[in-house]
């Protein structure tokens, strides 16, 4: 599918019919000018229902995948989860794509949908949301060294997973304590206050990262200027 920014529309210039025959530079009664017309487009889907296989996903990560900087991805979210693949494909598009993406939570955020929710770079809130956050459910069957693999596998990608999109949202106390296998309920009201303290510590660790490479950019600048006047030419050289 070809990536366009924009359809543009042809320019126009707007002058009458005495300056057509006449010139455009004698006797011009009104200033010309252009018109660019800009199209964007607003993908919009609704999650309201248990969050299915990759698959089922696939012509709507389609078409955000083929949306441009200025466009838009508008997700509304009412769901008790469902497959973790699914959730990873939704947020997978939703970090890849040059569009704006927001995720308005407007009922139930639950399991795997909670993880989509806040994953997005922009959320919103209605006044009848809430949100359950626990642990993966998983089975497996097969050889015991089979099972033990397996299980191992999906407790570690669980862990980085839920350690990326909780983080600053659960403390590390809630967050250990939620793979013991507690559920955290949350009301609309509770939601919004964990937001607003993410927002304040990310931006602190954003500050501090800023301030780090700075620092470790002044560093560079000093050991290569220490470098620079510690070199003496050779009398070849001079």
């Amino acid at each position: 599918m070809t990536k366009t920014t924009f359809k543009n529309a042809p320019f126009s210039v707007q002058c009458n019919e005495d300056d057509e025959s006449q010139g455009m530079s004698q006797h011009q009664i009104h200033l010309p000018f252009f018109e660019q017309s800009k199209t964007l487009r607003c993908v919009k889907a609704y999650l309201d229902e248990g969050i299915k296989e990759p698959k089922y996903y696939r012509p709507l990560i389609q078409s955000i995948e083929s949306l441009n900087e200025g466009d838009a991805v508008y997700l509304s979210i009412n769901s008790y989860g469902g497959y973790l693949d699914g959730a990873v494909a939704l947020i997978n598009a939703m970090r890849s794509t040059d569009a704006e993406v927001h995720v308005c939570i407007d009922g139930m955020a639950a399991s795997a949908a909670s993880m989509i929710a806040l994953a997005a770079p922009s959320i919103s809130v209605s006044p009848y949301a809430n949100m359950m956050i626990h642990s993966a459910t998983f089975g497996s069957f097969g050889k015991q060294s089979d099972v033990i693999s397996h299980a191992q596998f999906v407790d570690s990608r669980v862990k980085k997973l839920m350690s990326e999109v909780y983080m600053d949202f659960l403390s590390e106390e809630e967050f250990a304590e939620v793979l013991m296998g507690r559920e955290i309920w949350l009301n609309a009201e509770e939601i919004i206050e964990r937001l607003d303290n993410r927002s304040v510590l990310q931006e602190k660790r954003y500050k501090k990262m800023q301030a780090e490479a700075k620092k470790a950019e002044r560093v560079s600048k000093s050991k290569s200027k220490i470098k620079t006047e510690d070199y003496i030419p050779s009398e070849e050289e001079s």
